[in-house]
């Protein structure tokens, strides 16, 4: 497609991804998930069945996160995993109980077993977690790079990138220019942490090739989920943003 509509961090969010894919045209545009499904936000389940759904219908591109990676680390060693996920700026226990599904559980007031509920998890929802065992780590498409975290800035061909940067790397990516001839769009890093005025905007770095659209809004009382539309025949990217009590707004930015 000559089109490409790139969603950042949803995180539980499944309120604000329904009010943004309606700014989604599966006609024309190719539909790609940054990654970051998952925590904090209390619906992760129905995010989650929310894409793998879009998945069966269209070819949608859906790209693993860090939340995705410490998940699946966690079904697998949950004793040792569960006080580094259940921390609440992980916000592993909202993905837990929202998959777990039992009415009135709790995690912090029950008493219960990780191995037990881990061992649950993995035979209930053993759809979801082979949809997350199989996600992508980037999508190259015309002059773009899509990817969860960043890349390393200090080699020419991206993909000699150390796997575990696509999904975690931070300053050492997004606060020096990166010699890979490729625009990076990438979320991870909320851009009130990018942008001088603290705002949930969108973030183009000064040298132009690095697009933050993770608009932290799992995570910001004034928080934003971000679309962004890329045309192979503009440089003009459009940007739809769903907020908390909002009904959506749009702007653009030029490259």
């Amino acid at each position: 497609m000559e089109k490409v509509f790139a969603i950042g961090d949803i995180h539980g969010n499944y309120e604000l991804l329904e009010q943004l894919l309606q700014f989604w045209n599966p006609d024309e545009e190719q539909l790609v998930f940054l990654g970051d499904y998952i925590d904090r936000g209390p619906d992760s389940l129905k995010v989650l069945q929310t894409i793998m759904d879009l998945s069966e219908q269209y070819e949608i591109i859906t790209l693993a996160g860090n939340h995705e990676r410490i998940f699946l680390s966690w079904l697998d060693k949950p004793e040792e995993v569960s006080e580094f996920y259940f921390n609440p700026k992980i916000g592993g226990a909202d993905t837990v109980k929202s998959l777990y599904d039992v009415p009135h559980f709790s995690i912090v007031a029950d008493n219960f077993s990780v191995i037990e509920i881990a061992e649950a998890i993995r035979k209930k929802q053993s759809a979801v977690i082979k949809f997350l065992k199989q996600l992508r780590t980037f999508y190259q498409w015309d002059s773009y790079l899509f990817v969860h975290a960043g890349i390393d800035a200090t080699v020419e061909n991206f993909k000699e990138t150390n796997k575990e940067d696509y999904f975690w790397i931070r300053e050492d990516f997004f606060a020096t220019p990166h010699l890979a001839k490729e625009i990076v769009v990438f979320g991870h890093t909320p851009t009130p942490l990018l942008n001088e005025d603290r705002s949930s905007n969108v973030w183009v770095s000064p040298c132009r090739k690095k697009i933050g659209i993770d608009g932290g809004g799992a995570i910001y009382e004034a928080g934003q989920l971000h679309g962004l539309l890329f045309s192979s025949q503009s440089k003009e990217i459009k940007i739809y943003s769903v907020a908390k009590n909002t009904d959506g707004k749009y702007s653009a930015i030029l490259l």
